[in-house]
């Protein structure tokens, strides 16, 4: 995955400790949506996306080089709350589960 090895080689220290999740190309392959995720609540999500808005042209010519081909996608980077999420419906199991223990 090219934008996740881009990542460990870039010197900005707010990329650290990101995980890239998934990466869905438009079938024409000139867009480009990049779904990352990491930990440290709303301010370290808030400082990574600065970081990639920051970046975006860098990963586009790094793009251009390795791949060779005639059009560089569009790259747009979203926050994957998917993680966050799954956390948020266990708290409620276990929430009903605590308030109910006769369920169990």
């Amino acid at each position: 995955m090219f934008v996740a090895s881009a990542l460990h080689r870039t010197a900005d220290p707010r990329f650290s400790m990101v995980t890239i999740t998934a990466v869905t190309v438009s079938p024409d392959l000139k867009k480009a949506k990049v779904y990352w995720t990491v930990s440290g609540g709303a301010d370290r999500q808030r400082e990574v996306t600065e970081a990639f808005d920051s970046a975006m042209g860098m990963f586009r010519r790094q793009l251009g080089k390795e791949l060779n081909v005639r059009f560089v996608p569009d790259l747009t980077f979203f926050y994957d709350n998917t993680l966050d999420t799954s956390e948020e419906v266990e708290r409620l199991l276990n929430r009903i589960k605590d308030d109910h223990p006769e369920n169990t």
